[in-house]
């Protein structure tokens, strides 16, 4: 009877473990937006944005490829330094949402998965993003561009 006991209990401990291993993700998302000024001086400019775009996976875990998704944002640029932080909805083919939250500075920032419905529900995990190289906007008052995140992700048990 001990020995079963220990076979299933053994059982059920890899299985917890492989249900939640971490995964990993690399995608490339792009997107485009409105920018709405605060406030713009030589060394003191604060704004707030909001995008609109979808995430292409780079890698074969296909993680997050195809997601529409919508972000949201203020940024500051004080001194010719660039800081951000925002939110972020991403919306899988299926009909599943995934919120994030990050942070930049300069090119490079990162972010952190916080909650999820559906199938990443208790999604946990984050990574780090850099911006392509800047893409000229195509109307004032918008912007768009790309950038690359990779990271990992988990289910929190």
């Amino acid at each position: 009877m001990n020995r079963l006991i220990a076979i299933i209990s053994f059982s059920l401990f890899l299985f917890a473990n492989f249900a939640h291993a971490e995964e990993s993700y690399n995608i490339i998302s792009c997107w485009s937006g409105d920018v709405s000024m605060l406030s713009a001086s030589k060394d003191l400019v604060i704004f707030s944005y909001d995008l609109k775009g979808v995430s292409r996976s780079n890698d074969e875990s296909e993680a997050f490829d195809n997601w529409s998704f919508q972000i949201v944002g203020t940024s500051k640029i004080e001194i010719g330094k660039y800081s951000s932080i925002y939110y972020g909805k991403y919306l899988s083919p299926e009909g599943d949402i995934v919120i994030c939250e990050g942070d930049r500075n300069g090119e490079e920032g990162t972010w952190k998965f916080i909650s999820g419905t559906g199938k990443w529900k208790g999604i946990r995990g984050g990574g780090t993003n850099k911006i392509v190289p800047n893409i000229k906007p195509i109307k004032e008052g918008t912007t768009q561009g790309c950038s690359i995140a990779t990271g990992t992700f988990q289910f929190s048990k």
